[in-house]
């Protein structure tokens, strides 16, 4: 199911002329740590984030994306910040940093050219 949201999500774009497409950069973050909730744990560990970004960027690819992917440090403390003033959710505040993010060369990995 994650994979057809995924493969939605990307047609959708595509046709509404998106030519850049952010990933956050899941070799940064630091592996989960385990709770004392056996069925938490079972989830952190089953999915599978790197699988699914992978499987994004390749398709991405396909369409003729840039593909770029972010480094997401500190993107959930001005998230915060951001979407209290802003009356953003979350995700649509983190977004927003990781798009303002993007274009200064330092903070992103380009994967194609």
């Amino acid at each position: 199911m994650r994979f057809q949201a995924l493969a939605k999500l990307l047609n959708y774009a595509y046709n509404h002329g998106v030519g850049i497409v952010l990933f956050e950069d899941l070799e940064k973050i630091k592996r989960r740590k385990y709770t004392k909730n056996k069925i938490a744990n079972r989830k952190i560990t089953q999915f599978p984030k790197r699988k699914l970004l992978k499987h994004a960027v390749v398709r991405a690819l396909k369409y003729g994306f840039k593909v770029y992917l972010v480094n997401p440090s500190h993107t959930s403390k001005v998230r915060e910040r951001i979407g209290e003033e802003l009356g953003l959710d979350k995700h649509t505040a983190s977004a927003c940093i990781l798009a303002v993010k993007a274009p200064q060369p330092e903070v992103f990995k380009m994967l194609n050219t």
